[in-house]
């Protein structure tokens, strides 16, 4: 439906003093901050889960040594959606508009994309307990969050999500990177994941800046230093989104550097804008599309909880 100029008689006069259409500066996007970006050419992406070689055996002299096969996993695919939207603008609202407003709109759209960009990236996050989709499921079948991932090369299986979802706090925080130095492989072998990133909701920012920013300890009254901040071995996460694209509130996640997960946004559109006029109508006709997937494959680097 074509915005008319019956629908905003305010813009065809001059006493307005201001008018509140994109008047305040947005922050840097979020996303990419903490997810992968892919840029893909293809109509869909394709990776492959394969476990690693065991142990190396001793070796008796004289017989025939262990040749071990790879074990090849599942695939998961990453197929970009296509987002689109618009407006159009009558001739005559155009002609008559005082106040540049329309000639703003493609402005509206932009922030628009913006903000399609940060919720298809969080949903990741938002929705890492839940595997009623391939989207939402890694090479595994499971969620995002789980106790019970399976390795592929042994009967194991691994957590990044305590048995009970807590709240953020300076044990939670320790407790889960314990649990995340403690990871292995498909086989078995330790595997390096040390986070360095935490996104929380922005009702625990002060919280989130205690445990984070703080050289000392909020929680005790012994002035111990905050090992979480400094990490044992200066390895420790001093860094905090507080996300205001999260749907559940009291929800965290403490993230390995970008190459060391998996999280990602594959584009195979970036945002295009495209104008034209109605020959017959002589409406103004704009639009803009884009084609994106967020997903994830593999679940370590990555370890949160919904909170309650």
């Amino acid at each position: 439906m074509a915005m008319r100029s019956s629908d905003f008689p305010e813009l065809l006069d001059t006493p307005l003093r201001k008018i509140f259409f994109l008047s305040l500066e947005n922050s840097r996007p979020e996303y990419q901050r903490w997810i992968n970006i892919v840029e893909t050419k293809r109509a869909f992406e394709d990776d492959l889960r394969m476990a690693e070689f065991g142990s190396i055996p001793q070796h008796t002299e004289g017989s025939t040594p262990l040749f071990e096969d790879a074990i090849e996993g599942t695939t998961k695919r990453y197929a970009p959606l296509e987002y689109v939207g618009g407006y159009i603008i009558t001739q005559v609202l155009r002609e008559d508009e005082l106040h540049g407003i329309m000639g703003r709109m493609t402005e509206g759209l932009r922030e628009s994309q913006r903000n399609l960009f940060e919720v298809q990236a969080y949903n990741i996050l938002n929705n890492s307990t839940t595997a009623t989709t391939t989207r939402l499921q890694g090479f595994d079948g499971l969620a995002l969050l789980s106790a019970v991932h399976p390795n592929l090369g042994n009967p194991d299986t691994q957590a990044n999500k305590p048995t009970t979802d807590v709240t953020l706090s300076q044990l939670a925080v320790e407790n889960a990177v314990n649990t995340m130095t403690a990871w292995t492989n498909e086989k078995g072998f330790p595997v390096f994941h040390t986070p360095s990133l935490a996104i929380v909701d922005t009702s625990d920012q002060f919280i989130a800046a205690k445990i984070f920013k703080n050289a000392m300890r909020y929680d005790t009254a012994n002035h111990e230093e905050n090992w979480v901040k400094q990490g044992p071995d200066m390895n420790g996460i001093s860094e905090f989104i507080a996300s205001r694209y999260f749907t559940a509130t009291n929800q965290w996640f403490l993230l390995s550097e970008k190459r060391k997960h998996d999280l990602n946004m594959f584009i195979r559109v970036h945002p295009q804008f495209e104008t034209s006029i109605d020959f017959p109508t002589g409406n103004l006709i704009v639009k803009t599309r884009s084609r994106l997937f967020t997903s994830f494959g593999r679940w370590p680097g990555v370890y949160g909880s919904k909170g309650f």
